[in-house]
């Protein structure tokens, strides 16, 4: 599949695909002419940087969680302490 079809089925432009391959957190085979190939493991990795992208946690914490550094409870576990710590007023 090529990119303009991932972005059409994922939601996800082609300028943010290619951000998400150089941060390592993307690799779709190439063809013999260089043009990027995605497959539906690739289709599932983006559909699930983009729901913890929308869900605020960070390209670094993602990362963890596709290389299993951490588990995605742990990731979600550690996001909710942050937006619940950003969100607490400050006593003074």
């Amino acid at each position: 599949m090529k990119i303009k079809q991932v972005e059409e089925l994922v939601g996800i432009t082609s300028k943010n695909i290619r951000f998400y391959e150089e941060q390592g957190l993307l690799t779709p085979e190439r063809a013999e002419n260089g043009y990027r190939e995605y497959h539906e493991e690739n289709i599932k990795t983006l559909k699930k940087i983009k729901l913890l992208r929308k869900l605020g946690v960070s390209v670094e914490e993602i990362k963890s969680v596709l290389s299993k550094s951490i588990s995605l409870e742990e990731c979600l576990e550690n996001q909710m302490l942050s937006l619940i710590h950003i969100s607490e007023p400050t006593r003074l």
